[in-house]
C-alpha cells in the first residue's frame, strides 16, 4: 500500500467525478488494470473500493480515475468529497483486463464509467504511434449529458482507425444509436464477421448478457471475450 495526492479534479457529467492522483515515484501499472482505494471508515473497519484507472502510464506518474457517486456509497461519496492536496491510501495496479496482444479487430464495449479502463488503452495504443487492426468503442449511457470522455474519443477517432459511437437507453433529440449496447453486437460483430476480439465493461448483468449473446447468438469463443465487471 502506498498514498496518492490528490492534484486535479473535474466533473465529467452528472455525479461522475475524475481525480488525477499523484502515487509517487516507482507506481507501475498496465493500461486496463485497477487499484483498491482504502476508504476510511466511520465507525469500525476501514474499507476498501476497486476502480479501473482511466488513463494509460504517464511520464509523469500521475493517473486518473473517473467516479460514479452512488447513493449512500461510501467509496464514491468519500473519493466526491476529497480536496485538492488530500492523499488516499492505495495498493498496487492489479489485474489481467489488459491488450497484450492485438492481433485483430476489437470491439469495446461499454457502460457509465466502465470507459475507463478503454480510455487507458486507447491512449497506450495511441502512445504507440498506430492501431495495426481496426477498433471500435461502444459506449453505452441513459442521456446525452451522460456521456464520457466524448470530445477526447472523437478527437481520437479523426486521427486513428477507431469507431467510436453512443448508444442512449433514454434519448431525447439524438440522432445517433439508441437502446442497450446488447441491440448492436450484431451490427458490431458482423463487420469483422466474427474475426474479432470483444472487450466488455460495465455492471454485472450488462456483462453476463453481452457475454452470453456473443456466444450463443452470435459464435464467438470464450477466448474471444475478454470483459471486467465493476459490481
Amino acid at each position: 500500500m502506498r498514498t496518492a495526492k490528490l492534484l486535479r479534479s473535474r466533473i465529467l457529467a452528472p455525479g461522475v467525478r475524475e481525480l488525477t492522483f499523484d502515487p509517487g515515484p516507482d507506481f507501475e501499472f498496465e493500461a486496463g488494470q485497477w487499484i483498491s482505494c482504502r476508504i476510511p471508515a466511520t465507525y469500525g473497519e476501514d474499507l476498501a473500493r476497486s476502480y479501473s484507472l482511466a488513463s494509460a502510464p504517464r511520464a509523469d506518474g500521475t493517473f486518473d480515475l473517473a467516479v460514479t457517486r452512488v447513493d449512500e456509497g461510501p467509496g464514491s461519496t468519500y473519493l466526491h468529497s476529497l480536496d485538492l492536496g488530500a492523499e488516499v491510501t492505495i495498493s498496487r495496479a492489479q489485474g489481467f483486463f489488459t491488450m497484450d496482444e492485438f492481433e485483430r479487430p476489437a470491439i469495446m464495449i461499454a457502460t457509465g464509467t466502465g470507459i475507463s479502463p478503454f480510455r487507458a488503452m486507447l491512449q497506450a495504443l495511441d502512445a504507440q504511434g498506430a492501431f495495426p487492426y481496426p477498433v471500435c468503442l461502444l459506449l453505452g449511457v441513459r442521456t446525452e449529458k451522460d456521456i464520457l470522455y466524448g470530445d477526447e474519443f472523437e478527437a481520437l477517432a479523426r486521427q486513428r482507425n477507431l469507431d467510436f459511437s453512443v448508444t442512449l437507453s433514454q434519448p431525447s433529440q439524438w440522432s445517433g444509436r439508441r437502446g442497450y449496447v446488447q441491440t448492436h453486437l450484431p451490427e458490431l460483430v458482423g463487420r469483422f464477421q466474427g474475426q474479432c476480439d470483444v472487450y466488455i465493461c460495465g455492471l454485472s448483468k450488462m456483462v453476463k448478457d453481452v457475454r452470453r449473446i456473443l456466444k450463443e447468438e452470435l459464435g464467438l469463443t470464450k477466448h474471444q471475450i475478454h470483459s471486467e465487471r465493476y459490481d
